[in-house]
């Protein structure tokens, strides 16, 4: 039997991985901006969203910084400075989580992504007073749930951000199943798609780190 390659992310893939979240958020700014209609129709999840993952971002885009740890750190500090409506303050809470389950780590394993998911998780169900489902909160809540399972099964990065961003697209889909005045409207929740677009950002700099990798004759990737 083939040994499981052990893989692991630093500070800057984080950070790559941070930017990539950021730039899918900000391309559906308008779609999420015209999704929202809980708690209040008020058209800005897209903008609230994206204005917290930019300040995030902002935060860390210059740092040289190799600790993964400490790059959380800087962006979760720069979510809760610039988070926007309640989208953004749950997803600063997100990354709350998510840096206080990462800790002080040089790099993280999947095991580690799984155990900062789930603290993300806890930290925003902790943050609403009566959490509904059908929201960003279910969405973080099943993505953290699949990563756990994932890593039950000892594969790579990129299999469980490909897995991850599937979790959300299927969570995102039964939203209106979950919360009547979604279905009355015809919309998944907004709030809940653009952590999908968080996720499948989070995908998309993750494979192509390991494309770039596998493309450099003698060159191992260090995430697949």
């Amino acid at each position: 039997m083939q040994a499981v390659q052990q893989v692991e992310i630093d500070g800057q893939d984080f950070k790559k991985a941070l930017e990539g979240a950021k730039d899918r958020i900000e391309q559906h700014i308008d779609e999420l901006n015209e999704l929202n209609v809980f708690p209040v129709p008020d058209g800005d999840t897209g903008i609230n969203m994206f204005m917290t993952m930019r300040s995030a971002v902002g935060e860390v885009e210059d740092s040289p910084e190799t600790s993964v740890g400490k790059v959380s750190k800087m962006a979760a500090r720069g979510a809760l400075l610039g988070a926007r409506g309640n989208s953004g303050v749950i997803l600063s809470q997100i990354l709350r989580g998510i840096s206080k389950g990462i800790g002080d780590k040089e790099k993280i394993s999947p095991h580690d992504w799984a155990q900062a998911l789930k603290l993300g998780s806890d930290e925003a169900y902790r943050l609403v007073v009566e959490p509904a489902e059908g929201t960003i909160l279910t969405v973080i809540r099943e993505v953290s749930e699949a990563a756990s399972r994932m890593t039950e099964r000892k594969v790579g990065f990129t299999r469980v951000v490909v897995s991850l961003a599937t979790q959300a697209r299927k969570t995102v889909k039964k939203t209106p199943e979950l919360l009547p005045v979604l279905k009355q409207a015809g919309v998944v929740d907004a709030g809940a798609k653009g952590l999908m677009y968080f996720f499948v950002g989070v995908k998309e700099s993750v494979c192509r780190k390991t494309s770039s990798s596998r493309s450099r004759p003698g060159v191992s990737p260090r995430v697949s």
